[in-house]
């Protein structure tokens, strides 16, 4: 099954992707796959992946390769043919994952890229809701700014209301014209007027649901009070 992930793959040893790509698709789930040599490569930002993998490389361009990719906030996992060569990555870039191709090291990336990957739909996931929450709050502080003034916005359209109602009664010294607009300013006004309403009717809406859940919680507190006893 593949999924909407993009696994960039670089190397100059064409056996090293084959590799991978085989092993790879006996999974269940298998990324997109982006294969291409250094000589290809042009950068961190070449288009869309999800994490990168980088295998054997022609010589004098592996720091370089490394360099590009560390300014970069995709994972990357680097294979390198010796312990000592890992530790030494390590040391120069910490955000980079070096596994040295051990017995078995197939099976160790797949499941590292396998972690990566769901690190990167779990960061997608904690910056969409940290998104949400931002809005939420944005709109909450709207919503009691409109539930503060409230009162005072009511009393303001009830002058409105009222003098245009004044102005409806002795429509008949106007012109058709004029009757017209104060007849759209009293409906426009005795429309937010409605609106205000329902705000306050959600205001107290709230407080009752509030006042529930408060009293539940403090039931159930009490409950396991007793029954820790």
């Amino acid at each position: 099954m593949h999924n909407s992930h993009v696994v960039l793959i670089i190397a100059d040893d064409a056996g090293f992707a084959r590799d991978l790509l085989a092993r790879w698709q006996l999974e269940r789930i298998v990324p997109g796959f982006t294969v291409m040599s250094t000589e290809l490569f042009n950068g961190a930002a070449t288009g869309h992946f999800d994490l990168a993998i980088v295998g054997p490389v022609r010589n004098g361009r592996f720091n370089t390769i490394l360099k590009s990719m560390d300014t970069g906030s995709h994972p990357v996992i680097c294979t390198l043919e010796s312990s000592q060569q890992a530790q030494g990555i390590k040391a120069e870039f910490p955000r980079i994952l070096a596994l040295p191709q051990h017995e078995g090291w197939i099976d160790s990336l797949l499941l590292l890229a396998h972690e990566s990957l769901k690190r990167v739909d779990l960061t997608a996931r904690v910056r969409k809701a940290e998104q949400a929450v931002a809005l939420h709050a944005r709109n909450a502080t709207l919503g009691r700014y409109m539930l503060d003034n409230r009162h005072n916005f009511n009393n303001l359209l009830t002058s409105v209301l009222g003098n245009a109602e004044l102005l409806i009664m002795d429509a008949h010294t106007f012109s058709e014209e004029v009757r017209d607009q104060v007849q759209t300013i009293h409906d426009m006004a005795l429309s937010l007027y409605e609106i205000m309403q329902r705000f306050s009717s959600i205001a107290v809406e709230m407080h009752v649901t509030e006042k529930l859940s408060q009293d539940e919680t403090h039931g159930l507190s009490h409950l396991a009070a007793k029954s820790s006893f």
